[in-house]
This record gives C-alpha cells, sequence and structure tokens, in this order.
C-alpha cells in the first residue's frame, strides 16, 4: 500500500518572524519552533499564508525552510511554494528537494484567473518534474481560483500530489473533495487538512485527516488535543474547539496575519512586524488583543508586553 509522506493529525501553518526593517528574524524563529514543537503538532508548514509567502523572496522561503528542517529534525516539513511563475515554482520545488522538504503547499497563482483545466494543468506540470511531492492549496479568498472538487478528485490520481489543504471556510466543499478523493483516502495515499481553526471537529467528522492551522503558532496544544479527541471524546472536543474559537475570534485582526503575530509578541516568542508593505496592529488593537485573550485564561500567565 502506498502512503503518503505526511502525517493526520495537527500541524502548524507557522508565522515568519520578521525585524522592524522586514529582514527574517531567526531568533524568533528559533524561539517559534521550539514553542510549537513542545505543543506536539505533528508537522511543519512554512512560508503559507500565515507565514506571508508571497511577500517574502525565494530566497527568503528558502532561508525559513532551512532553519525549520534543521531546527525540528524528525517533523515533516511542508513548505509554501508561491507558484507566480511556472519556471519559477520549478526551481524552488527543486531547491526545497535538496533541502530535504518532505512535500511542498502549492496555491494556484492569484493574479489572473484560472479555468479548471489551466489549474489542473498547472498542478500536473509541477508534479512531473518536482523532487518532492505536492499539497494542493484552496484558499480562494486570497487566490481567487478555486481548486474545485473535480479537479481534486482527478489530481488525487498523479503519483505526486499527496494531499490538500482546504482554507476555504466550506464545509460542502470540504464534503465534496472528500467525497471526491475517497478511492486514495482509503489506501491512505492523500490527505485532507482543514486550514479553518474553527472547523476542526466538523473537518474531523466529515472525514478530513487533520489541519494546517494558524492558531498552532499560539496554542499548539489546543489543535493538537482536539483532533486527538474527536474520535475518543467527542464532547471533550466540542468544549475545546469552542474555547479556541474565542482565540480565532480575538485574533482575526487587521491585515493577516497581524492578530496572529501580535499575539505571538504579547506572548514573548517574536515581534509583530508584518512583512512589508503590510502593517501591523496599532497599538490600541494590541491593547484590545491583550485584554480579550487574557479573559480566555489560556494564554494569559504568559502574555507580557509587546516586543
Amino acid at each position: 500500500m502506498v502512503t503518503a509522506p505526511i502525517p493526520a493529525g495537527a500541524m502548524v501553518a507557522l508565522a515568519t518572524p520578521v525585524n522592524a526593517d522586514g529582514s527574517l528574524d531567526p531568533k524568533g524563529l528559533d524561539r517559534l519552533l521550539g514553542h510549537v514543537v513542545a505543543g506536539g503538532v505533528a508537522g511543519i508548514s512554512p512560508c503559507g499564508s500565515t507565514g506571508e509567502g508571497a511577500r517574502l523572496t525565494a530566497d527568503q522561503r528558502l532561508r525559513v525552510a532551512r532553519q525549520v528542517l534543521e531546527q525540528a529534525p524528525g517533523l515533516p516539513v511542508i513548505p509554501g511554494v508561491a507558484a507566480t511563475s511556472l519556471r519559477d515554482s520549478h526551481n524552488e520545488l527543486a531547491l526545497l528537494g535538496e533541502l530535504g522538504a518532505t512535500a511542498g503547499l502549492v496555491a494556484p497563482p492569484s493574479y489572473f484567473p484560472s479555468t479548471d483545466a489551466e489549474t489542473e494543468d498547472l498542478y500536473v506540470r509541477l508534479a512531473d518534474e518536482s523532487p518532492i511531492p505536492l499539497v494542493l492549496y484552496n484558499i480562494p479568498a486570497f487566490t481567487k481560483a478555486p481548486v474545485r472538487p473535480g479537479v481534486v478528485g482527478r489530481l488525487m490520481h498523479h503519483p505526486n500530489i499527496i494531499g490538500i489543504k482546504d482554507s476555504s471556510r466550506d464545509l460542502e466543499y470540504l464534503q465534496s473533495v472528500i467525497s471526491a478523493t475517497a478511492e486514495a483516502k482509503l489506501t491512505g495515499k492523500f490527505r485532507i487538512y482543514t486550514g479553518t481553526d474553527t472547523m476542526l471537529v466538523a473537518s474531523a467528522l466529515a472525514g478530513a485527516d487533520g489541519t494546517i492551522a494558524a492558531s498552532a503558532n499560539l496554542v499548539p496544544h489546543l489543535g493538537v488535543q482536539i483532533i486527538e479527541l474527536v474520535s475518543t471524546d467527542l464532547p471533550q472536543a466540542l468544549a475545546l474547539q469552542r474555547e479556541l474559537a474565542v482565540i480565532v475570534a480575538a485574533c482575526r485582526k487587521g491585515s493577516p496575519p497581524a492578530g496572529w503575530k501580535a499575539a505571538l509578541s504579547l506572548a514573548g516568542i517574536c515581534g509583530r512586524t508584518l512583512v512589508p508593505p503590510a502593517r501591523g496592529l496599532s497599538e490600541n488593537e494590541v491593547e484590545e488583543l491583550r485584554r480579550n485573550l487574557q479573559q480566555t485564561m489560556v494564554f494569559a500567565p504568559e502574555l507580557r508586553g509587546p516586543r
């Protein structure tokens, strides 16, 4: 039986710590990696949406991926690839392969509209040459190019396409993808993850394999516990999901992922600066976030001043 080299469970959509001038912050990344690994995540996905991959240069994305691979040995690492051109995407996947990445998370290009045939052709052409497997990324709010269930159902047959992350916040879409890929899921060859932190229980009950979640930067243990408890203690999983939903609502502020970065700064893990030209939260917004997070009592003991 062919199985995907990526696990079921809760992975982190890793944020990218940067300095005030927008340069990478390796020390902040080191602290963040220590925090999420200690929280029990099953894998790490740097340079996706929460990691501001599309705002980073290709060199910066590769530097982040290298540090993650060096500091989290043994964990699957699925870096985001900003597929703005076919050639650049081929090159980046080749370099990630040399670094030892487990797979590449690839969303459709976001500037020009794409037909289903063009989206499918993009993934086939990338997968045909990539030294590492691909994970499809459906995030139509950002790309304006949904990866439709029928396309996913055809792409699952490609030997170098092993899963999908769905951040559509659309449970009907997710259920359609699960149905379209039922054959590959039965063999364990194709994994389905939700990127919607408020839908972990619903997605798992529908048949998803886990999550690649922004919230795992701040409270990695919650997503890990929710996914583990769905099959053993559903009432407790639902209670933790409600707890997580409050945190997610508090952190959904500003230009993504401004709220999550501000929360990480309050926790003393890394700075709250976004990759330019994006702007972080205002001082008033940060103080409001601090009050909201303190009310949850989940992270209150570690809330310090903003970095």
